[in-house]
């Protein structure tokens, strides 16, 4: 049974461990490097992780579980009409990546470099595809296609794909935070100007996505009725 002290020192470790598989990405990181952040010697490491790919495994498991796939529930869930989810992936996505800014670049590294493996590491957090699984009852990953459609039906929605604007979404939502320094450079900001421009960013990525989604319309109306309840909410 591990102690209170032994539990600490694992909890360091991995928190070395993703610093430097953030910074490094996994071929890149060395397990001396992941000691030396930890304030450890290599043969302690060793004794609790035998390997880097374990270690990883580890690292990647909790950091998709805690933090993105949260994020992926929130566009399953059919309890949501698809504006809100929407809304909330987006807030969730820039919420999420402020705290924690090194990740959405280290995600992209690794599902490059071996896609296969991180797919299935992610699928262990969640299943991307329609699943029957207990754990997963109430989730299904056309949710947010479907409803899509039928907004199309309705008039409501621009014919097209939801495959297409998920991924616009996604791109836009990301774009800010691994491309930082050249944003900070082309324009001049300072620190404390970048995080004011992810906050804007933020709402205009909600903006543009509905833009793309809604009919002209529809859209009038859906702005109107979302500055009040920004309006509200902030009252």
């Amino acid at each position: 049974m591990m102690t209170n002290k032994d539990s600490s020192t694992e909890e360091i470790i991995k928190e070395a461990a993703r610093n430097v598989f953030q910074r490094q990405g996994f071929s890149g990181a060395r397990m001396q490097e992941i000691a030396d952040e930890a304030g450890i010697n290599k043969m302690m490491l060793h004794y609790y992780f035998r390997s880097k790919q374990q270690l990883f495994d580890v690292i990647f498991q909790e950091d998709y579980s805690n933090l993105m796939a949260p994020l992926a529930v929130i566009l399953r869930n059919p309890e949501l009409h698809v504006e809100q989810q929407i809304i909330r992936f987006v807030r969730g996505y820039h919420e999420t990546m402020v705290e924690h800014p090194r990740l959405p670049l280290f995600l992209i590294h690794e599902f490059a470099k071996n896609p296969h493996k991180v797919l299935e590491m992610a699928q262990k957090a969640i299943p991307v595809s329609k699943s029957e699984e207990p754990a997963h009852p109430q989730l299904s990953a056309t949710t947010f296609m479907d409803q899509i459609d039928e907004g199309i039906e309705k008039g409501h929605y621009n014919e097209i794909d939801a495959r297409q604007l998920a991924v616009s979404m996604l791109g836009m939502c990301t774009h800010a935070f691994i491309s930082r320094i050249s944003v900070q450079t082309a324009y001049e900001m300072s620190d404390e100007q970048y995080m004011k421009f992810l906050e804007e960013r933020k709402e205009q990525v909600i903006d543009h996505t509905f833009r793309i989604l809604m009919k002209p319309d529809y859209y009038v109306k859906w702005k109107k009725k979302y500055q009040k309840e920004k309006e509200n909410t902030s009252t």
